[in-house]
């Protein structure tokens, strides 16, 4: 058996309910088993180590990993990464959402074993760029906080987001389309309950 990942930790980012799906994505069943499981194992067999990011901890207690909770409260994915990025003692960390449930092992595998000297990588497909599947660097802990920061000033013209921090730090973006690995469910996310019922019929067509 492949040896796991030790140089890296895996990060599930589990922001809570949706507006538009009105209920918590993580804790979504498709047959029989939470979003948030079906992820964790998956990513069990690639890393030494998975945590979760949720500021409702007592919610994934089943999974029986550690949860990480947001310093800066209701600031979006963001605050989760920097969380993340404060709490891990490890340089580069796999941060994925709980809500893209048809991500393969194949494409986490590609993006771990890719070789940049950048302190993000993150996959495009489609000209989408997929933030909340990728690498970030410990390095850049400082610049998402300054952000974090910026962004809650009074008239302040940052949002806060993603986009942002790319623009802030060398941030490698990676074609995927191209590869066997792909297919256009790939990054498929969970946001309104017809994205639900597609997935389900996905599984129900197995």
């Amino acid at each position: 058996m492949k040896n796991k990942r030790s140089d890296i930790i895996a990060f599930i980012l589990s922001g809570g309910k949706s507006s538009r799906i009105g209920t918590n994505k993580a804790l979504l069943q498709i047959e029989g088993k939470p979003l948030i499981q079906r992820l964790v194992e998956l990513l069990d067999p690639i890393f030494s180590e998975v945590v979760i990011s949720s500021n409702e901890p007592d919610l994934y207690n089943f999974t029986g990993k550690k949860i990480v909770q947001d310093i800066y409260s209701a600031r979006g994915p963001l605050a989760g990464i920097h969380s993340i990025l404060k709490f891990t003692n490890i340089k580069m960390n796999f941060i994925i959402s709980c809500d893209l449930p048809l991500i393969s092992t194949q494409l986490i595998n590609y993006i771990v074993n890719y070789e940049t000297m950048k302190d993000i990588i993150l996959p495009v497909a489609d000209g989408r760029i997929q933030q909340t599947c990728g690498l970030y660097s410990k390095n850049i802990l400082n610049e998402v906080e300054k952000l974090l920061i910026e962004s809650n000033q009074k008239n302040s013209k940052l949002k806060g987001s993603i986009y942002e921090l790319m623009d802030r730090v060398p941030t490698e973006i990676v074609e995927v389309d191209k590869f066997d690995f792909y297919s256009p469910d790939l990054f498929l996310n969970i946001n309104t309950p017809e994205d639900y019922n597609y997935l389900k019929s996905i599984f129900e067509n197995k």
